[in-house]
């Protein structure tokens, strides 16, 4: 249970949550809304700026979904680590609150409540204890074991180090101290924010001791200067004793020894009793010492096996999705109603948040769609599938115009989304009779025709904005002079909008570039990639990058 202060708030936001950002020149509190999206990075847009050059630009995000917030590491050069751990790229992890997120040289900790907390700080501790009762244990002091405590120490270690869970990691660690020690209460606790409130994870009393120890109030002020990485006691001063609150409350002898994972200090082993009887030799802090040792790296593997569950959860169910998406989108290479086509999805996450279909209208015509839902990852997958599903139903209505289809899609779509989430989409009834590409632009505007003479040209039209921004719009659709032997090309912003190592993207000027002297469906979208691969300097992009060529099928 977690463990505040008299001041803790109980009536706190929950819609809200509240991290501190420490590093290099920022200590700094911010608190999160559920409706903002935060980029963390070095880019100048990043709603928490982290300038170290060690940080990428655009290093990661953190946001909320479904009452729950999220991190996800963006295609980090360094990573994002938490509990020790480095996150896989792309893949959101769940934070909670006491979390401590790594980006090096940053710390981020996660605030907020997540159990029913009672008061433990002694209320006057703060005022009365005086500076000269807590001192640090002298180094020499903590590398002092002796062979009964060694022993001791060397048969706990195996059952700490096994703990599958925090809960089992205190039972085996307070009980190693309560063995080897005189203490008669042993506690592991986390400290929540600035030592204002504590989470207990688990406590011991020696038989014998008063049912009432538990009570005992803890010393913020022993807590507080066993956050400087010392272990820490307090001294046995009569003259002192009655101004002090925990002695006053019976406690005669108490030790904190911080528990690091890491350079980070992640909990404490806090020991008192009501006699200084917890001193009962000269190696009782060395210990002491090197069971918090023992938990902190118990702790990190807790921390990293979780973290490992959660990934592989999160893996298998991006794979199950990735596998549907797949049976929706077109085969790469195929030919249909009299045109022919190659295309290619490179999803910048395991889920894509683009989509492509080749369909049939209900008179013949092939209908070719393409879109980009605003954001990536499985959120955006489900939007993409409930437009493709919805486009694919509108097109077998009798009689129906692209921009009846696109407006009827829309206004589905509006029913099952909030103002954040759009899609761009360039729609296209092809007329080989007619030598027409009816075209619709729904605030997409990445397509370009080929002409016979291998030219490469820019379609531009102005059809409306992206899906789910209007209800009820309605889209203008284009006659494009299309005939046999030209191609379309349609494709994402993710291949526009790639950025080179040293910021430019790759923009119109590079798909011309790419195009130029292409001879076929399937070159274009070879030459497309290799291009940008080479312009990114890798396969490492930052969107999704989806493309399709098209073209009357001469053969038909």
């Amino acid at each position: 249970m977690m463990m505040p202060t008299e001041e803790t708030d109980d009536n706190a936001d929950m819609d809200r949550a509240e991290i501190t950002v420490s590093g290099p020149g920022l200590d700094k509190k911010i608190v999160l809304d559920v409706d903002t999206d935060y980029l963390i990075g070095r880019a100048y847009e990043a709603e928490i700026p982290l300038q170290e050059a060690a940080v990428s630009r655009r290093h990661a995000h953190i946001f909320a979904k479904d009452g729950d917030w999220y991190i996800e590491d963006l295609g980090s050069r360094h990573g994002t680590e938490i509990g020790g751990a480095r996150i896989a790229e792309n893949h959101p992890i769940p934070i909670e609150a006491g979390e401590r997120i790594v980006i090096r040289p940053y710390v981020i900790r996660v605030h907020g409540e997540r159990q029913e907390r009672t008061t433990l700080f002694s209320s006057d501790d703060s005022a009365n204890m005086l500076e000269d009762s807590v001192a640090a244990v002298p180094e020499e002091e903590l590398e002092v074991l002796a062979s009964r405590r060694l022993g001791l120490l060397m048969d706990s270690a195996a059952s700490i180090q096994q703990a599958l869970d925090e809960d089992a990691l205190a039972a085996a660690a307070l009980d190693a101290i309560l063995a080897g020690t005189e203490f008669g209460r042993a506690m592991l606790l986390r400290p929540m924010g600035e030592l204002d409130k504590i989470e207990m994870i688990g406590t011991r009393t020696r038989l014998g001791v008063a049912s009432d120890a538990n009570e005992r109030p803890v010393s913020r002020t022993l807590l507080k200067a066993a956050s400087s990485g010392r272990v820490v006691r307090l001294r046995d001063e009569p003259d002192i004793q009655a101004a002090v609150s925990i002695i006053g409350a019976g406690v005669q002898e108490a030790l904190c020894v911080p528990v690091r994972i890491g350079e980070s200090i992640d909990a404490f082993l806090y020991l008192d009793a009501s006699s200084t009887a917890g001193s009962d030799g000269t190696d009782t802090a060395a210990f002491c010492h090197a069971v918090g040792r023992l938990c902190g790296l118990s702790l990190s593997n807790i921390k990293r096996l979780d973290l490992e569950l959660k990934q592989a959860r999160l893996v298998q169910e991006l794979e199950a999705a990735q596998i549907v998406q797949q049976r929706m989108a077109p085969p790469e290479a195929g030919g249909q109603s009299g045109i022919k086509w190659h295309s290619r999805v490179v999803p910048g996450t395991f889920v894509a948040g683009d989509l492509v279909c080749v369909c049939q209208g209900h008179d013949d015509l092939p209908i070719v769609f393409l879109g980009d839902v605003a954001g990536k990852g499985a959120a955006a997958g489900l939007l993409m599938a409930a437009l493709e599903a919805r486009m694919i139903a509108e097109s077998e209505r009798e009689d129906i115009t692209p921009s009846a289809m696109v407006r009827n899609a829309n206004n589905a779509i509006m029913r099952v989304t909030d103002a954040a989430e759009f899609i761009t989409l360039w729609t296209v009834f092809l007329d080989r009779e007619r030598e027409i590409a009816c075209c619709v632009d729904s605030g997409h505007g990445y397509c370009v025709k080929i002409g016979v003479d291998g030219s490469v040209k820019r379609i531009e039209i102005d059809g409306g904005p992206p899906v789910g921004v209007i209800e009820d719009y309605p889209y203008d659709s284009v006659d494009v002079p299309f005939g046999p032997g030209e191609r379309l090309v349609i494709f994402s912003d993710g291949l526009a909008e790639q950025a080179a190592p040293g910021g430019e993207m790759f923009e119109f000027e590079g798909v011309y570039e790419a195009l130029k002297g292409s001879a076929s469906e399937q070159d274009d979208i070879e030459r497309l990639y290799t291009a940008l691969e080479k312009f990114a300097g890798g396969t490492t992009w930052q969107d999704d990058v989806t493309v399709i060529s098209l073209s009357f099928d001469d053969t038909a």
